[in-house]
Parts: C-alpha cells; sequence; structure tokens
C-alpha cells in the first residue's frame, strides 16, 4: 500500500455524523465523471444509520456509506481571484490496478437505496477511473438495447447511445468502494445548467485524460478519493455566489483540515506563521506548497492580519489562472 502523509484513518462515525449534517455536500467520481450530492436543510429526507453504514434519501437523489478502510485528506485550495479559497475533504483508498473503461451489464441494481429501484437495470458507462464506477440505472426498453448493443465498446463518441441516455432521462449511480451517490434529477440538454441539489457531470475531455481527480487535488500518486466531503465555503453561498467572508464557516472546517492536512501543507502552514516578522518569508519550492502559502496569507489577511498584505503584494499580488485540468501554474 503506498505511503499517505495522514495522521490517522479516518473513523466511520466521524464520516457518519458530517453525512447527517444537511450543510455538507457530497461526491463520488474521478476527473470528468462526477455524482454530487446535497440537500437543502429544510428538505424532507429518510435517514437510516447503523453502526456500518448510513444513508440519506430525498425525492432528488440519496448516498449511502459503508463502513470501509478509509483515509482522509483534508485540504484548501487557491482561487484564481486573487483573493478567495474553497476546501475539502476527500476520504481515498488505494487506486486499483486499470481496467477496461467499456460499458458492462451490471444486472438488476438489487443494492439500490429505494425498493422501487431494485429491479432496475444498471449499467457501467465505462468512464470512471480507478475506483470508481460511472452508471445508469434503468427500464427503458430503448436504453437498454442500446447499451447492450454497446456492450464491450467505450460509450464516448457514441452519440447515439447519449443521444438515447438523453431521452430516457435514467438515474445516474455512482459507486466507489465506499458507497454510492444516486442522482434522481434530470440531465440537463446540451447547452443547460445542471440543476440544484443532486447532480451528475459527465466531461469527455477530462474522462479522456483518464485521472483519478485534478493535478490541482493534492492526494498522493497511488490514492484516489473514493468519496469526498464539500463543507460550507467560506466565500460562496450554496448557490455558488460570492459573499463577504464568514470566519465562522471558515473555523467550523479549521479542525478537520488540521487533523487530515499533509505533513507537506502542515510545515508550509507553520513556516508562514512562524516568520511573518521575519525579514524574509520561507517560499516553498513545490507547486503545492506556493499554493498553501499563498492561502495562508489570504486567509491571514481575511482574518484582519496587517502583516499579510505586505506579504501578499510579494507573492500572491497577480491572480493565478488555474485551469479545470489542472495545468496551469506560476510560481
Amino acid at each position: 500500500m503506498p505511503p499517505l502523509p495522514i495522521a490517522s484513518p479516518a473513523p466511520f462515525p466521524l464520516i457518519a455524523d458530517l453525512i447527517a449534517d444537511p450543510a455538507h455536500g457530497w461526491s463520488i467520481g474521478s476527473f470528468g465523471a462526477v455524482g454530487e450530492f446535497l440537500r437543502d436543510p429544510d428538505e424532507p429526507a429518510s435517514i437510516r444509520r447503523s453502526a456500518d453504514r448510513i444513508e440519506v434519501v430525498t425525492a432528488r437523489g440519496g448516498v449511502r456509506v459503508v463502513d470501509t478502510p478509509l483515509a482522509g485528506i483534508a485540504w484548501d485550495s487557491l482561487s484564481g481571484d486573487g483573493e478567495t479559497w474553497g476546501h475539502a475533504l476527500a476520504f481515498c483508498v488505494p487506486m486499483p490496478p486499470a481496467s477496461g473503461r467499456v460499458v458492462r451489464a451490471l444486472g438488476p441494481d438489487h443494492q439500490a437505496l429505494r425498493d422501487e429501484d431494485r429491479s432496475a437495470s444498471l449499467y457501467d458507462l465505462g468512464v470512471g477511473t480507478g475506483c470508481v464506477t460511472m452508471a445508469v440505472r434503468t427500464r427503458d426498453a430503448e436504453l437498454i438495447a442500446a447499451l447492450d448493443d454497446a456492450a464491450g465498446q467505450p460509450v464516448l463518441g457514441q452519440s447515439d447511445v447519449m443521444g438515447c441516455v438523453l431521452r430516457s432521462q435514467p438515474h445516474r449511480v455512482l459507486l466507489s468502494p465506499a458507497g454510492r451517490i444516486e442522482v434522481y434529477q434530470s440531465i440537463p440538454m446540451p447547452g443547460g445548467t445542471s440543476p440544484t441539489g443532486p447532480h451528475t457531470h459527465l466531461l469527455p475531455g477530462l474522462i479522456a485524460k483518464d485521472r483519478p481527480h485534478s493535478a490541482n487535488t493534492p492526494i498522493p500518486a497511488g490514492w484516489q478519493s473514493a468519496l469526498t466531503l464539500h463543507p460550507p465555503s467560506p466565500w460562496r453561498t450554496a448557490l455558488g455566489e460570492r459573499r463577504l467572508f464568514c470566519p465562522r464557516t471558515d473555523a467550523a472546517f479549521a479542525p478537520l483540515l488540521r487533523r487530515f492536512e499533509s505533513a507537506e501543507d502542515r510545515a508550509v502552514r507553520e513556516a508562514i506563521l512562524a516568520a511573518l516578522d521575519d525579514a524574509t518569508l520561507p517560499w516553498p519550492q513545490s507547486r503545492r506548497g506556493r499554493h498553501k502559502a499563498r492561502i495562508v496569507l489570504r486567509r491571514l489577511q481575511a482574518a484582519g492580519d496587517r502583516r499579510a498584505a505586505a506579504w501578499r503584494a510579494i507573492h500572491d499580488h497577480k491572480n493565478e489562472l488555474i485551469e479545470e485540468d489542472g495545468e496551469a501554474d506560476r510560481p
């Protein structure tokens, strides 16, 4: 098993407590093939919890997480607007060997979250990487015939199959060793926007790169996320709209960030904090280290620390372009 720079594995009761909190969003996916589950605080939901699993189901989608060994990696991510940052916590497993990325019939979905969905047919679209499977679940005869005809072949580039998926609007099911996310809402038509609440992303250009995640995600090589927590942003509303910095929201995630941050992030943070009053600031050489250092300065300035402004004028005065595929970087 490849080494992972974290203090401890992620205990299931902690994950279950986080899932029970409607403030958090969740995703299962690989680069370009992602399913997201989130719910409104007042949205009716069925919550079932036992010692080794938790399920939350709404009319728009659902999530199930089971007790399995997962390693937590938390990080904050640099935004290219020159001021803000985001944060996340991935629950990871060792990345398995590559497997064929083709359409596969998986049979009836006996593990569906709802009883009424368990006799519907489940198909792996062959677009996930590593431990992640993106599937569709359907009873539509036309779609079943199209997917059966496409079995053993890559689905990307088969416009007739994807057109049939759009017409029939099947449920999407994201699977990983951590559990599953199900999305019942409609797939937007080309040019449309994803609905609020549970939704999926299938982006052929990113899927073709065959990566477990963006290059901006600091998960060590040989590991990938089986489940990712997206806590509330201190800078943006649930709809992604910019707002004034909320220190309470940032502080709420801080214990998880400290508990599951990488050794590199911890070292960078401590070095920057220790040198704020010095004549020089120890600037990291690695790409991730530079990102973390800039976030530390942004967080200090947002909290009212006047020393951070001078250092940001030297090290963080330009907006950094962070492309969707994580290729762009400037020291």
